[in-house]
């Protein structure tokens, strides 16, 4: 059974080979370029690795988007270490990083083929699908709040 680490990157070496992973699982496939699997919002990020024998075999990204809204993204598990719970447990993580931020709601962008995944952790989906790199997509949220409805209580009769 591999012996699996799942917390914050450590380091900008952790960073790097965080970067290299989430390239070889998303943006290789597909042809692009290194490079591609960064964008301008990796500064402030919370960045959550997977780590098995000393090497980075999942990963995924939480940021804000405004003080109760947050954005998971890039989630990426190598394919040899697919359908392990790997996936589902950076996640868990992820999700729980969200509930310490205090953000009410996360939004994600899922490729169409994960949205059962996302799903069973209790994203619904929004809006229509749609192509991002040539691939589909759909805006899926959760709710990490639990709105408490006031309970009103009747007065306890004479008798």
């Amino acid at each position: 059974m591999l012996q699996l680490d799942i917390r914050e990157v450590n380091n900008q070496q952790e960073l790097a080979e965080m970067f290299d992973q989430r390239w070889l699982v998303l943006r290789s496939p597909l042809g692009m370029e290194r490079g591609s699997e960064r964008d301008d919002r990796e500064n402030g990020a919370c960045h959550i690795i997977a780590k098995g024998d000393r090497t980075i075999i999942g990963s995924g990204r939480l940021r804000e988007l405004s003080p109760e809204l947050g954005s998971i993204s890039y989630i990426a598990v190598l394919p040899e270490f697919q359908n392990q719970g790997i996936g589902t447990k950076l996640m868990e993580k992820l999700i729980a990083q969200a509930k310490e931020k205090n953000f009410k709601t996360v939004r994600l962008m899922s490729r169409i083929n994960a949205v059962k995944f996302y799903k069973n952790l209790g994203f619904i989906e929004k809006d229509n699908p749609f192509d991002y790199l040539g691939i589909p997509h759909i805006f899926m949220e959760l709710k990490t709040a639990v709105e408490t409805a006031s309970i009103q209580t009747k007065p306890a009769s004479a008798g």
